[in-house]
């Protein structure tokens, strides 16, 4: 008896009840979509300033946003789904302005729904300035000595100047050159230097056009002087045996060369040399002078092209003669 009537009530009005257990489950799924999860994001932060007007103060790398969605959306969200930018292009004259932040989404985010993405701070506030163009020579800066005897015989500079772009404060306000250090400490040949130009210039605000390195050419060369030997005695050659000879000017010669050479350098008696194959009589003569020097030094000047000369019979030595037995 109560088998039959505990039936009865469970199908009494049964399409009623189907029907609200139906509505009960999609309503429970509904809900269960419904349920909005939260995530916070730090995405990066542009500057759109195409135009006349640039940032003139430091604006925030990265800012956060908070994402809504459902836990399934949010669980495939990445980082790389958005990214943030403020856009300076709106506004036409110089001053201060709370510029709102706007987010792009990656196509795969648009296609979420529902998605709600919201800045964290939604706007920006930013002193814009005019965008005011300068070029900037390039000049080096030598440190320390090189090594003794030798010299900076020159340089050159590729580029030679760099062009700079920003806010016109900040542009009024760099250096009038960019100084290159170059240090010479324990240098005896030439070297060149790459330098990062970026490095020079720490202010964010400017930016620099065409190349990002400066490389510096140094010439170093050995030192170069001159120094003048006096009294410096001609050797005679091809001089027949029978004569002797007797220099009667004196001779002096200047010479160049590497300052580590010249300065361990004193003329031999092989220097300067007379030809006397000419010779055949006693007397005075007057004979050109050929300079001989050694490898890296130069003759720059001679006192004489000619040297005066007396030419006498050379003595005669007898032979010793043995005492008798």
């Amino acid at each position: 008896m109560k088998k039959i009537q505990l039936i009865e009530k469970v199908t009494h009005n049964w399409q009623i009840k189907i029907v609200c257990l139906i509505i009960s489950v999609l309503l429970y799924f509904t809900y269960q979509g419904n349920i909005m999860e939260t995530r916070i994001f730090s995405v990066p932060l542009s500057v759109v300033a195409n135009r006349d007007l640039v940032p003139a103060q430091k604006t925030p790398k990265t800012i956060r946003i908070v994402v809504k969605a459902s836990k399934d959306i949010i669980d495939t969200l990445q980082t790389g789904d958005f990214s943030a930018y403020i856009d300076a292009d709106q506004y036409l004259q110089k001053g201060i302005y709370s510029i709102p932040i706007q987010i792009n989404l990656s196509q795969r985010a648009q296609l979420f729904e529902p998605l709600q993405v919201d800045p964290k701070p939604k706007v920006i506030t930013m002193l814009l300035e005019e965008r005011t163009v300068r070029d900037i020579p390039i000049k080096p800066i030598f440190t320390g000595e090189v090594d003794e005897g030798f010299e900076v015989t020159g340089y050159s500079c590729s580029p030679d100047q760099i062009t700079i772009t920003g806010p016109k404060t900040a542009v009024e306000n760099s250096s009038a050159t960019l100084s290159i250090v170059l240090p010479l400490a324990n240098k005896n040949a030439p070297f060149t230097q790459t330098t990062q130009i970026k490095p020079l210039i720490p202010n964010d605000l400017i930016n620099i056009s065409g190349a990002s390195s400066v490389y510096m050419n140094v010439n170093i060369l050995p030192k170069q002087l001159s120094k003048t030997f006096s009294g410096v005695t001609a050797n005679f050659v091809s001089l027949n045996p029978y004569f002797q000879v007797k220099q009667l000017s004196n001779l002096s010669i200047t010479v160049s060369g590497a300052q580590n050479t010249l300065k361990n350098y004193k003329p031999s008696q092989y220097t300067a040399q007379v030809d006397c194959s000419s010779i055949e009589t006693e007397g005075e003569y007057s004979l050109p002078v050929s300079i001989h020097l050694p490898d890296g030094l130069t003759l720059v000047s001679i006192s004489a092209d000619y040297i005066n000369i007396s030419v006498e019979p050379a003595p005669v030595i007898l032979p010793e003669v043995s005492g008798a037995q």
